[in-house]
């Protein structure tokens, strides 16, 4: 006679696999228990960091400056003018927004990637000697700077003063630089080696540029000071920095 014992413990097997395959998943689903509490819980998103108030001008600087802006509009950018400092496709150049009354580099090209080139927006206005000073607050770029006395149609090929400061965290030295450049080549004036500035958090940099003297400064403090025995005449002023996105500038203010 056909014996039945092996397809019933085979059966028995199957169905005892079932159920512990079902209650496998029940019990891993990010579903409910049955009385309704949840059984996964995930962390939750980290808040975004609060951008504090900006710096405060100084009475001194809020009367008679030569240039100011403060982004306060939408339209405060149509003005300037967005310049790659190094050679970049036309698809691929930077982005500038306003972010709530402030200035912010929004990476490069329509997918916003993240770019590594250079960029300065130019404001509308000609420096020969006075001071550039400006607010910014880096989230995750890095790389923030001026430029003075730009010259030039094409941004790799033109001559300029830039004031370039890194933040703490990277490993590159140095960390401050005030550099020339001459239809696109770069001369060192001044760096110092550290400590870098410190992100999330308002910095003020200024540049000052009398004759051939060239004098940097960061939070009202002196960082550095070159000469240049062959100085670049006038020419126009701007924000600096790289295409990452994730830094935000204001208070632009040129005071002769």
């Amino acid at each position: 006679m056909w014996n039945r014992r092996p397809i019933l413990l085979i059966s028995s097997l199957l169905l005892v696999v079932v159920v512990i395959i079902g209650g496998l998943w029940l019990a891993l689903r990010p579903g409910q228990a049955e009385e309704g509490g949840p059984i996964l819980q995930y962390p939750p998103e980290p808040p975004a960091p609060t951008i504090g108030p900006n710096p405060t001008v100084p009475a001194s600087l809020a009367t008679g400056p030569q240039f100011v802006a403060d982004f306060a509009t939408a339209d405060s950018l149509t003005v300037w003018q967005s310049v790659e400092l190094d050679f970049v496709l036309p698809e691929d150049r930077a982005n500038w927004v306003i972010d709530n009354g402030r200035l912010r580099q929004d990476f490069a090209g329509e997918l916003r990637n993240s770019s590594l080139a250079q960029v300065t927006l130019l404001a509308p206005t000609t420096f020969t000697d006075g001071v550039v000073r400006v607010s910014f607050y880096d989230e995750f770029n890095g790389i923030a700077g001026v430029v003075a006395r730009y010259q030039g149609e094409v941004g790799y090929e033109a001559s300029y003063y830039v004031l370039r400061l890194l933040k703490r965290e990277y490993e590159a030295t140095p960390k401050y630089a005030l550099e020339k450049v001459v239809d696109g080549v770069v001369t060192p004036l001044a760096t110092v080696e550290g400590p870098g500035f410190a992100p999330r958090q308002w910095h003020v940099i200024e540049l000052e540029v009398r004759g051939n003297t060239l004098t940097a400064r960061l939070d009202g403090k002196l960082l550095m000071q070159a000469n240049d025995a062959q100085p670049l005449p006038a020419g126009q002023v701007g924000v600096y920095t790289r295409a990452i996105g994730g830094i935000l500038f204001d208070d632009v203010i040129v005071t002769p």
